[in-house]
């Protein structure tokens, strides 16, 4: 029998320089002004939560914990 019960795999954050994005969920978005400041802030939050960062398009980031 299986005992990995639970969510495993998800979201924890986004994080984006794209002031329009439009937001739906329950997935917290940080906005940042810059791209440098894109990286440093999605980097902090993956050590944080042990999650993984992937890029979804230009100036927008996803932080997963897999």
């Amino acid at each position: 029998m299986n005992s990995n019960i639970g969510i495993n795999e998800f979201a924890l954050a986004i994080v984006t320089t794209d002031k329009e994005m439009n937001i739906s969920g329950g997935c917290p978005v940080f906005f940042v002004e810059s791209e440098e400041e894109l990286q440093k802030k999605a980097l902090l939050i993956s050590k944080c939560f042990g999650g993984m960062v992937h890029d979804m398009t230009k100036g927008t980031l996803i932080v997963v914990k897999h």
